[in-house]
């Protein structure tokens, strides 16, 4: 029991820095340095390279505990175009809470923020076996 309360624990604190991933916005970043970035900032973190979806082109990190999972989709010439992590619901209060600290709150469901005159779109989905925070640039 006790080295299940741990993983819960290193889980949240975890999953407290990676709202938009830590607050650093990979929306532009080229795929290579997504890559440095998360292998600096978030060594727990390790990418998955077993599945290929034909239909899409993106890095996918996974969390230890196998909780979280934070897809970056690319565009052709390999920028972010968008970021989705997606968690267990024994996160969720955790995430809502961070969001609503970091972000101006437009619904339920709905942040948003500014940076480098540019808006951002956070939503929130929650699915029937876990939940998704997808971060893009608002149209």
């Amino acid at each position: 029991m006790h080295i299940l309360k741990y993983g819960c624990f290193i889980t949240i604190l975890l999953a407290s820095g990676l709202s938009s991933t830590n607050g650093q916005n990979y929306i532009g970043m080229a795929k290579d340095e997504i890559v440095r970035e998360m292998n600096s900032s978030h060594k727990s973190f390790k990418l998955n390279t077993s599945v290929i979806n034909p239909y899409y082109k993106y890095l996918k990190y996974e969390d230890p505990v196998n909780e979280i999972t934070i897809l970056f989709f690319l565009s052709g010439n390999d920028k972010c175009t968008l970021v989705r992590k997606m968690c267990d619901y024994s996160n969720i209060n955790d995430e809502i809470n961070d969001l609503n600290q970091k972000y101006n709150k437009m619904g339920e469901k709905k942040w948003s923020y500014q940076e480098k005159g540019k808006t951002y779109l956070i939503i929130l989905e929650e699915e029937e076996w876990y939940f998704s925070i997808t971060t893009k640039p608002k149209k």
